[in-house]
């Protein structure tokens, strides 16, 4: 059921709907006209969703991109699909030919349970960023709050490239090397990176090498079973060293990322073991103290390297094209296992658009209900979050979070009591 390899971090599957039993409805109504292009076979647009009572919303940011006005439509008295991926809102058709009805429901409330870990993804940050965007993403990020003083633990981010060559040059000129031979010049730009970070408070999640078709890594051979020990200890080595000033930022080491040639019997569990050999010997030989190993895959593939010996704990990709129902379903049958499941480790991203979901952006709303629904399960301790636009730019900072205030989506997460814990 693969659909496309897309110029974003992910492999992606579409699933069949299911609806979900929303909570009591709130009073919001709004009828809608069809317009004409729904008899062109445009693709439906999304019902336009209440926000939750206890929700704030921000000043928008200047470089987010703008929310469209949306409608259900019919067409000859048969309705447009009634709920959206995220299982937010029904429709009603009232006549034939006219007009329909859409009652809107707020997201699920979160339960009693421990809040989570919140954090950010901006994959390309040391791939692409100068040292200004570094320092305006990481004081914008750390400055983000929520009404009670909530705020984002911290970001994951990629070590090399993930939608170019390893060796297309940083913000700051200077290009990756080999995964044999690390560029030191290129990784102290990486360790200027977590240093930022460290000095706002915030943590970081590493992602080694990004796994994939299109991320000259793993999949097309560079990094291997032979040199993965190699690279592993000069990461550590380097940006664990007691002259780095951001060391304590690191949070984890992440393996993996979006390929499908990794499934099953563990293909690449090889170079990933070696990877983990390095990273430990370098850290220990820093006298650092370990930092977890987690493990991001493709959607559908969660139950990847069960019982691995190199492995901490799972954070699973579950995807831009799955409902909601399903990703709930995927991470529940991991924790069934008795898997240690870290956390979503890539959900559904604000704002993005893609055929899988008809070409209807994903909305504030949306994200909400799929980190309270991560949250309700009460398997896992942290969630993913990514705002579209930002995870692939150069200037991460001023994308989806001006200095005025993060994307809408973004602050809903904060702003709702008992969801998100303070760092």
């Amino acid at each position: 059921m693969v659909v496309a390899i897309l110029a974003a971090p992910g492999v992606y599957f579409a699933y069949k709907e299911t609806p979900r039993l929303a909570p009591a409805p709130q009073s919001t109504v709004t009828s809608t006209t069809a317009p004409s292009p729904s008899l062109r076979g445009d693709p439906p647009t999304q019902p336009d969703q209440a926000l939750p009572s206890n929700a704030s919303v921000p000043a928008s940011s200047s470089a987010a991109k703008p929310e469209s006005p949306t409608t259900n439509t019919s067409v000859a008295g048969n309705p447009t699909a009634a709920l959206d991926s995220a299982g937010v809102g029904t429709t009603t058709t009232t006549a034939p030919t006219a007009t329909s009805s859409t009652v809107t429901t707020a997201p699920p409330t979160p339960n009693s349970g421990d809040a989570l870990r919140l954090w950010d993804t901006a994959w390309q940050i040391a791939a692409k960023a100068d040292d200004s965007a570094m320092q305006t993403y990481v004081s914008r990020l750390a400055a983000a709050r929520g009404s009670a003083g909530q705020n984002i633990t911290g970001f994951w981010f990629s070590v090399v490239n993930l939608t170019s060559d390893i060796n297309t040059p940083n913000g700051f000129g200077h290009s990756f090397g080999s995964f044999a031979e690390p560029n030191p010049d290129y990784l102290a730009d990486v360790a200027r990176l977590i240093s930022l970070a460290s000095s706002q408070g915030l943590k970081v999640g590493i992602v080694v090498a990004w796994d994939g078709p299109n991320q000259f890594s793993v999949e097309s051979g560079r990094l291997n079973a032979n040199n993965g020990y190699q690279y592993g200890y000069a990461l550590a080595s380097y940006l664990t060293g007691p002259d780095s000033g951001g060391r304590n930022a690191i949070d984890s080491w992440i393996m993996g990322g979006d390929t499908t040639d990794d499934c099953c019997n563990g293909e690449h569990g090889a170079v990933w073991a070696e990877v983990v050999r390095g990273l430990e010997e370098g850290q220990a030989d820093n006298g650092f103290s370990a930092r977890k190993i987690l493990l991001h895959t493709a959607p559908s593939q969660h139950m990847n390297y069960l019982g691995a010996p190199w492995l901490d704990g799972h954070a699973p990709q579950t995807g831009h094209c799955t409902s909601r129902e399903q990703a709930v379903q995927w991470m529940q049958d991991l924790a069934n296992t008795g898997a240690n499941v870290w956390g979503n480790g890539e959900m559904r991203y604000e704002d993005i658009a893609w055929g899988c979901n008809g070409n209807a952006r994903i909305t504030p709303e949306q994200v909400l209900a799929d980190t309270i629904a991560m949250k309700n399960l009460g398997v896992m301790s942290n969630f993913v979050y990514g705002f579209d636009p930002r995870w692939n730019s150069a200037n991460p900072g001023s994308v989806g979070m001006s200095s005025s205030g993060v994307s809408r989506g973004l602050q809903m997460i904060l702003d709702e009591p008992g969801l998100i814990r303070p760092r």
